[in-house]
């Protein structure tokens, strides 16, 4: 075949539809019949994928793509083969003998657990012995999901093989772009196997587990040979610390972590691994700004009260209680939103110049506001014993004196189903009682706190998407 009839060829490959699964099975039908011959005499033929050296033996797992691994087989040509394959793969293992050549002697196939890191670790072990631990023998890591890979590589380094990879410049229609493929023989595992340590990392760090993503994030820094691989989990790990101490409410060093990660972003504008954290350079920029804003508070809490830049320290909490939830923490995440109540009913209460740690009612008539205040407590707790004004302020308390001063953040309370509410987060094991707090019990207080928190924003005119996208964590991960 003509090079220029060959990319015909490919062009029309490229432009065939992949709608349904017939168009899909039709598109890679055309692709094994007229595309896969040439590219693999193309391979065969090119001396930089052919290997001096002598191998006894040639390990492969395999995926649901047999054609790198037929062209890793044909360019290093090993005394024999082993093929790790799944019940989903054992269909494709005819194909690659057939393309191949290698007869059953030759062919020694192994079924596994391809969701077993182990199970593919220990099939390579038991081959090796089987073959009378040969001096020279390979693994090709190119095929077969991620724990495949894994197991394929954490082998071969323990053995000592020589580890391949079957790389090409681009994909098209999920295949590699035809006549882009190349042969690259691996100085160190871990630049394969560090990208399922990043998968691990990955889960982890959904997980809202920083710590956990920023100790393997760490570990590759440390053995990965490559500069700019090292450039990338160093930036990664400082996003990881910089969340979890946000997550802890370390805000100092949060922001220092977020600085630093800046920092690298601007350095090292143009490389490629660091890709997804650029494009979220603005973001982690406005991050930087809120907990700028955040530190402050600990200069002045009472700047925590002030409207607008006040409802950092509420969206933190609230992005923080969200992510307890996730993890299923009920009780830790109802513990940060009654703060969150709080906090509402403090900085509505500071619009009227009222201070819940020590309050003054000098500017009001006292008796008219104690009148409307208790008024209201004995409407909803049938009694009370008070006798003056709250001093300082509790949180139910603090709802009573905004009714007081008739403050829109109680206009359409239901008040008992407030108390409650409230009495029942009081009962959790994280308060004063020792009850765990259900999943109706939960989203039942986590309603009616969203509900003013709501409010709050509306009443201040504060932009709450703006705030959200500060405060919500993000996952730019490789």
């Amino acid at each position: 075949m003509e090079e220029s009839e060959f990319y015909e060829l490919v062009e029309k490959w490229k432009n065939m539809e992949y709608n349904s699964a017939a168009e899909k099975a039709d598109a890679s039908k055309f692709y094994d019949e007229h595309i896969f011959p040439y590219v693999k005499k193309a391979f065969i033929n090119d001396e930089k994928n052919l290997q001096p050296k002598k191998y006894d033996g040639l390990i492969l797992p395999l995926g649901y793509s047999p054609e790198p691994l037929i062209l890793s087989i044909l360019a290093i040509k090993p005394d024999r083969v082993g093929l790790l394959y799944t019940p989903e793969t054992e269909k494709l293992l005819s194909r690659i003998q057939d393309e191949t050549q290698y007869g059953f002697d030759k062919l020694h196939k192994r079924k596994i657990d391809g969701s077993s890191t182990v199970d593919v670790y220990e099939a390579i072990m038991t081959l090796y012995d089987e073959w009378k631990r040969p001096e020279n023998i390979a693994v090709d890591i190119t095929g077969g999901k991620k724990s495949m890979v894994g197991g394929a590589a954490m082998a071969g380094a323990a053995l000592g093989a020589d580890i391949f990879y079957v790389d090409n410049k681009k994909f098209t229609q999920g295949k590699p772009e035809p006549c882009t493929e190349f042969l690259s023989l691996l100085d160190n595992p871990y630049t394969v196997f560090g990208n399922l340590e990043v998968e691990k990392a990955r889960d982890i760090y959904n997980r809202h587990d920083y710590t956990g993503a920023q100790r393997i994030f760490n570990q590759l820094e440390k053995e990965v040979g490559d500069p700019n691989q090292t450039v990338v989990y160093n930036a990664y790990g400082s996003l990881c610390a910089a969340y979890e101490a946000w997550d802890n409410l370390d805000i100092g060093k949060a922001r220092n972590y977020i600085t630093q990660l800046l920092e690298i972003l601007e350095q090292y504008s143009r490389l490629t691994g660091l890709s997804q954290l650029h494009l979220a350079q603005d973001h982690l920029k406005q991050q930087e700004i809120a907990l700028e804003c955040l530190l402050t508070f600990l200069k002045d809490q009472d700047l925590a009260l002030e409207s607008p830049n006040g409802f950092h320290f509420a969206f933190t909490l609230y992005h923080n209680a969200l992510r307890r939830e996730s993890q299923g923490k009920r009780d830790i995440a109802c513990l940060i939103l009654y703060r969150l109540l709080e906090w509402i009913g403090q900085q509505r209460l500071n619009t009227h110049e009222i201070k819940t740690r020590k309050p003054d009612y000098s500017n009001f008539d006292e008796e008219e506001l104690f009148h409307k205040y208790i008024n209201k407590q004995k409407e909803v707790y049938k009694d009370s014993d008070r006798s003056k004004l709250p001093s300082p302020i509790g949180l139910i308390d603090g709802y009573f004196v905004l009714h007081a001063l008739n403050d829109e953040i109680v206009k359409d309370l239901e008040w008992d189903k407030f108390r409650s509410q409230i009495e029942a987060r009081n009962q959790s094991i994280y308060a004063h009682g020792m009850k765990m707090i259900d999943g109706n019990s939960f989203k039942a207080f986590k309603s009616t706190v969203v509900e003013q928190f709501k409010k709050a924003q509306v009443i201040a005119e504060i932009n709450a998407d703006e705030f959200n996208k500060q405060h919500k964590f993000i996952a730019p991960l490789p």
